[in-house]
């Protein structure tokens, strides 16, 4: 993660739809529409301003506007409520299982709660999530388990993942409880095992590569890949078609991404950049991940009714929550986190050192490092998109599935960016950066009904979200804790 070098150091856009010139009526081919969202303040994320409409859909997709509600239809009445599309969470690992590796968490129980999240992810209004680093026989698992009819967002996913021997994610910091792995890609050859490995897979947007150093002079202790491996990467990636997302956390990283015409940062980047990169960065239409829930919940250690608020009881599983309130499972992420950092530390003194560090003056000091981060890339016109690492580590306890997109918009709000601003980077522009804007991140004809409805005016407050009414998902909707039941 990003915040990691401070770690070592310190050791829509105007969305509001008048009502648009009278629609045609419907034609024989809408009368069969399944569902009519009736008296929808309708923010459509195109640019156009708010307008009062109503929504037609039919087998999970838009089919008109304002149009007279055909008979035999489920009506759903928004009461003037806003309607908007889908949020996309860019950034998230469902193989991170919060507070596994201190449960010692067996094989089954974390799939059990994978499913949950999934689950946890639609009753929060995230419809379409982008897994950042996850094994091809997960995934496959995943979209085995949603293509059978089992509940989740639309999962879209990064492979395979790049890393050099020796270098980030090839130590203990994910622990066993990742399993399954994936091999370094230390030659030629298992660069190709690994694409194989991905053969067939759905949904694919992209492979990442790992890019980080360590976590500051003097501990700089991981290695990256040379520059004839990294060519390598780069040329099978273009044979492939994918696009390139890279793991950074210092401007180092960024001159490798750079190198690599990469499509996206999958964080932010703390330190200073070097002249020009920004410059080249908006250049090359490069993205940018936010990633800032998951260090300002380093800070849940000192607030413990974060695990008790309705959203997180609703949609988190009840042993994950109880591991939040556990002062020893804190003792030990904070043991593992300063471990990874600084290595050498004796366990003893990492704890100490863990308790004392990672204080919650601390943690607002690196989240406000990381907004600042986030300003001067936005306004460079650097694009933004959000996501939230959610999962991390199985080490973490407080990186929960669902509830941490809503603190996400809330901290890029505070960073300065406007309503408007922030669910462009939750809707549109992520759509974009996948390439599936045709499907989602906009509320039009044609596309995949993916839409939230929510009391309040989020183009006032982002934390108008919390108010979520129901969550329609290729059609089906439901209210949020209709999503949790079985």
């Amino acid at each position: 993660m990003t915040a990691f070098r401070a770690a070592a150091h310190a050791v829509l856009w105007s969305l509001a739809v008048p009502a648009a010139a009278a629609a045609p009526p419907d034609t024989a081919d809408d009368a069969g529409a399944s569902l009519a969202i009736v008296n929808a303040s309708l923010i459509d994320g195109t640019g156009a301003p708010a307008r009062r409409t109503s929504i037609h859909i039919r087998d999970g997709r838009i089919v008109s506007f304002g149009n007279p509600v055909p008979p035999e239809t489920r009506i759903l009445d928004a009461a003037g409520a806003t309607v908007l599309p889908g949020l996309i969470d860019s950034h998230v690992h469902f193989q991170a299982v919060p507070g596994a590796v201190f449960r010692q968490d067996s094989a089954e129980t974390r799939r059990t709660l994978m499913y949950r999240h999934l689950r946890g992810h639609l009753a929060n209004g995230v419809t379409t999530v982008l897994d950042a680093a996850i094994a091809s026989s997960v995934l496959r698992e995943i979209q085995a388990y949603l293509a059978s009819g089992g509940v989740g967002p639309r999962v879209m996913a990064l492979g395979p993942t790049f890393h050099n021997p020796g270098g980030y994610m090839d130590g203990p910091a994910l622990s066993e409880y990742w399993a399954p792995r994936w091999r370094a890609s230390a030659t030629p050859e298992d660069v190709d095992a690994l694409y194989r490995e991905y053969d067939g897979i759905d949904n694919l947007v992209g492979v990442k590569v790992a890019a980080t150093y360590g976590f500051g002079a003097p501990l700089d202790t991981l290695e990256t890949h040379t520059p004839e491996m990294l060519d390598v990467i780069g040329r099978r990636a273009r044979d492939h078609e994918r696009q390139i997302y890279v793991h950074v956390n210092d401007h180092r990283g960024v001159e490798i991404a750079l190198g690599l015409g990469a499509h996206a940062l999958t964080h932010l980047v703390l330190d200073d950049p070097q002249a020009g990169q920004v410059e080249r960065m908006r250049e090359a239409g490069m993205h940018v991940m936010t990633t800032m829930a998951i260090v300002d919940g380093f800070a849940d250690r000192h607030r413990p009714g974060v695990a008790d608020t309705p959203r997180v009881r609703l949609t988190v599983p009840e042993v994950e929550r109880e591991t939040a309130r556990d002062p020893a499972a804190w003792d030990r992420w904070g043991t593992t986190f300063m471990r990874t950092v600084a290595p050498s530390l004796p366990e003893w003194f990492a704890r100490w050192y863990a308790d004392w560090q990672l204080s919650e003056a601390w943690v607002a000091s690196v989240v406000r490092g990381l907004q600042n981060a986030l300003m001067r890339y936005h306004e460079s016109a650097v694009p933004i998109v959000m996501g939230t690492d959610s999962g991390g580590w199985p080490h973490m306890v407080h990186a929960f599935h669902g509830p941490t997109a809503l603190r996400e918009l809330e901290l890029m709000a505070d960073a300065g960016m406007t309503p408007a601003e922030v669910l462009r980077a939750a809707t549109v522009t992520p759509a974009r950066m996948m390439g599936i804007l045709d499907q989602v991140g906009t509320v039009e004809i044609g596309k995949r009904a993916d839409l939230i409805v929510v009391r309040g005016d989020p183009l006032q407050d982002v934390s108008a979200l919390a108010n979520l009414e129901w969550v329609i998902k290729d059609g089906e909707a439901r209210r949020p804790g209709e999503w949790m039941s079985d």
